[in-house]
């Protein structure tokens, strides 16, 4: 088998060298890896079967040098536990900066270290950008130092984060070489976690037994830790050991403190060190133990075979591909407006059966969002949702992805076979989108999948019995398509079981301030202001591409904004495009205003009130003529009036007494963007100064 190759990327030098040493020791055996960093800059464009991003930052700034087709994966990461050491001994209410590139990773950071009970420092979230109120002598960082506060007296670098174990699996998956590897990869794991244990042990025991911050860490882990010298004194366990075994209290025997004879027997037995597996009134339980010679102590782990059969099944089902879980709940769907309220009800109804739904909707307005959360309602919550996009998947590929392929199938197939995406799914929910795409083969393959609940891998000869819930969505009218003769009648009615119409984002517009505000704050820019202007135009615009095209348009003025104060022109000029360049619509109003008259004077107006509104003040009838009296002398303050109510009766301004004084419609906007854009330069209305 040809060797693959992966590609580190990250953003230093020292980052790049942490994650390829760590991908080293689980895969250099079988595949290549080779790093770059952001910091060093690349010579040529990068080329490898699996592009490993180390954020999602750095993946949209260095997608542009990885070569077009090659997969790119954003790692997920963890801080390295082997470090947290480091913070042992630090006094109970110490100020600390923790010091990282970005607020999420900042606080992820944080976060990870409460949990294992590092909770007795007051941390201060520190990153390039952010407004600190507080100040501390001491600064904890993880791999990014060079961030540190000049005036911090103390540093403490965890180093970098480590790639974390579900991103090592999705590797796998990715690169096909789940079957072959992934009990290689879970033994070094294995091996690299009984290694922290002895770590940790050593470390406990230097710093004494009473250490109140490392029984907090033994006790986070969830395997059961004993550790007892030659003569049977127990020195150490977990909160875990006690659950499984009884065990009482450190400084007492081991024959005092384990009621079962056959664990006794094994523990003390000094020449037995192999894995055993025993048989308890709460489940069955392997414990390993190794000797530390310098030491006297013979250290215990204790792990309950289901929580690890229920942990690699969950490696499985939910981190090995993205779309294996449903990362949607009821709770993460936007909509105030009494139409989402009502499909979010009627949604919630349909989770509780059994039957498979149909979901019709326009492009961009939540689909998978909707089935994800019905899964999570649903009696499968704790099964697989899997999500299948038939527009992205080519006509050979279907069939074997669907329902796999036996070893041998056709040419190319991998030794083995696959299992397809229905096994996958098994006792969980599959998400068909786009469904309308699909051939009619597929159709015919898939009707008998849902009347016989069995699926045949390709080339196979046995048929597999399954159990999951369809749920499938598509943009396009299936009836037509019956009619057509495009899509099976019959299988339109075993997916029709039950049928759910997500509403589009104009017809639900009052839903649009609610959602604007989801996306700023899921970007982490709750602080920035949005003006006036740009909101009545997020409004009133005609989303086509509903609410993937609103979050699109406000990841693209959170990019090109500079003060934090989105104007009209952060807007991008495509936004402008929908109604007026249907084009009948501009020369209507070119033509209206023509023949109303000297129709530069309306054109100088409506640029007028654009530039001061784009500079964050009103205009009224004054200040126009003021503006104007230079190049249009006869508008005196009665003629724009005059002319101010004949664009008002075309709907392209609004005029108001007081402060607020003359401002554009959407209309307006649109139609002076676009008269701009389409009349020459130099003889266009001069700008303002």
């Amino acid at each position: 088998m040809n060797r693959k190759k992966i590609a580190i990327v990250a953003g230093s030098e020292e980052t790049k060298d942490t994650l390829c040493t760590q991908m080293k020791y689980y895969l250099e055996d079988y595949m290549d890896i080779e790093g770059f960093s952001q910091e060093v800059g690349v010579d040529a464009l990068i080329q490898a079967d699996l592009v490993v991003m180390s954020s999602k930052i750095l993946g949209e700034e260095m997608s542009e040098f990885v070569k077009p087709g090659c997969p790119i994966l954003i790692a997920n990461r963890s801080l390295n536990i082997e470090n947290i050491q480091k913070l042992f001994g630090i006094p109970k209410g110490t100020k600390a900066y923790f010091v990282n590139d970005i607020k999420e990773n900042v606080r992820l950071c944080i976060d990870s270290l409460k949990e294992i009970g590092i909770d007795y420092i007051d941390f201060i979230p520190y990153y390039p950008g952010c407004r600190v109120y507080q100040t501390a002598n001491l600064a904890i960082t993880a791999g990014e130092a060079a961030l540190v506060p000049d005036q911090v007296e103390t540093v403490i670098d965890l180093g970098a984060r480590i790639i974390d174990v579900s991103t090592i699996v999705q590797i796998l998956k990715k690169l096909d070489l789940m079957e072959q590897r992934l009990e290689l990869v879970s033994f070094k794991y294995r091996e690299t976690m009984i290694g922290f244990s002895k770590h940790l042990y050593n470390l406990f025991n230097e710093i004494a037994n009473t250490n109140q911050n490392f029984a907090k860490i033994l006790n986070q882990i969830n395997d059961g830790i004993i550790a007892f010298s030659s003569d049977g004194t127990i020195s150490i366990f977990n909160e875990k050991s006690k659950q499984i075994l009884g065990a009482h209290f450190a400084g007492e025997s081991i024959d005092h403190a384990i009621e079962d004879k056959s664990i006794r027997e094994y523990l003390t037995e000094q020449n037995d060190m192999a894995d055993k597996l025993f048989r308890l009134d709460n489940g069955d339980f392997i414990i390993s133990k190794f000797r530390i010679d310098n030491n006297d102590t013979t250290v215990c782990t204790i792990k309950n075979t289901k929580e690890n059969k229920d942990m690699e099944t969950k490696l499985r089902q939910s981190l090995i591909k993205r779309g294996y879980f449903a990362k949607y709940q009821f709770d993460d769907i936007i909509g105030p407006s009494q139409t989402m309220r009502e499909t979010v009800h009627i949604a919630k109804k349909l989770a509780k059966s059994e039957l498979s739904i149909l979901i019709y909707g326009e492009s961009g307005v939540g689909k998978e969002l909707f089935a994800s959360a019905i899964h999570n309602e649903s009696q499968r919550k704790r099964g697989p949702f899997v999500a299948v996009n038939f527009s992205a998947l080519s006509e050979d590929l279907v069939e074997s992805e669907l329902f796999g392929y036996e070893e041998g199938a056709f040419t190319g197939a991998k030794k083995g076979g696959k299992i397809g995406i229905f096994e996958q799914a098994n006792e969980g929910t599959i998400f068909l989108d786009e469904i309308g795409d699909i051939s009619l083969k597929i159709q015919t393959r898939l009707l008998r999948v849902l009347q016989e609940k069995e699926i045949r891998r390709v080339g196979g000869s046995e048929n597999i019995p399954i159990n999951v819930r369809i749920i499938a969505a598509t943009n396009k009218n299936l009836i037509q398509m019956c009619g057509e003769g495009t899509f099976r009648e019959d299988l339109y009615h075993r997916l029709r079981k039950f049928y759910l119409k997500i509403p589009s984002l104009n017809s639900r517009s009052e839903d649009v301030d609610a959602l604007v505000a989801h996306f700023i704050k899921k970007h982490g820019k709750e602080n920035w202001q949005i003006s006036n202007e740009v909101m009545e135009i997020l409004r009133s615009n005609q989303w086509n591409g509903n609410v993937r095209e609103l979050e699109n348009t406000i990841e693209y003025f959170m990019a090109v904004c500079e003060d934090h104060t989105v104007k009209i022109t952060d807007l991008p000029e495509d936004l402008f495009d929908h109604s007026i360049k249907t084009k009948s619509s501009f020369d209507m109003y070119n033509e209206i205003l023509f023949e109303k008259g000297n129709m530069d004077e309306y054109i100088f107006m409506l640029t007028s009130i654009k530039e001061f509104t784009e500079k964050g003040f009103t205009i009224s009838r004054k200040t126009m003529a003021s503006v104007a009296k230079d190049e249009f002398p006869k508008m005196t303050e009665e003629r724009i009036r005059k002319k101010a109510d004949d664009l008002q009766e075309l709907g392209l301004i609004t005029k108001s007494v007081g402060r607020i004084g003359m401002r554009l419609t959407l209309n307006g906007l649109k139609y002076v963007t676009m008269f701009n854009q389409l009349t020459p330069i130099n003889t266009r209305i001069k700008p303002l100064s």
